[in-house]
């Protein structure tokens, strides 16, 4: 008796290397090369070349912060989930109010009073 061939899918999640960066996380590092250049053309017509340049590489150094602290190597949502927290405490957090059955809302449940 031959079994057929099932086809599960089976591949790989991840959204590709591009020089050992993740995905997405190049696209912020190379906006932010782009604005780092870009201002360090419109300053460099007005002040000093070491101004310009040090001012200039600011943008990228944040985003290559951003990139390589809270999303490099890390869970999805890490970083949203992070700043959330810092935000408001709650990022990690579960709902505060979870109806015990889930196609139930809170909302639904409770009464109005006319």
């Amino acid at each position: 008796m031959s079994k057929g061939t099932v086809h599960t899918q089976a591949g790989d999640d991840s959204d590709g290397k591009i020089w050992g960066i993740e995905g997405m996380n190049i696209l912020f590092l190379l906006a932010g090369l782009l604005l780092s250049i870009g201002l360090t053309l419109l300053l460099s017509r007005h002040h000093a070349p070491a101004l310009s340049v040090g001012v200039g590489a600011g943008p990228f150094a944040l985003l290559a912060a951003y990139v390589l602290l809270l999303r490099q190597g890390k869970p999805k949502s890490f970083d949203t989930d992070l700043l959330e927290t810092l935000a408001g405490g709650s990022g990690w957090l579960p709902p505060t109010q979870q109806s015990h059955n889930p196609l139930i809302s809170h909302a639904s449940t409770q009464r109005l009073v006319h």
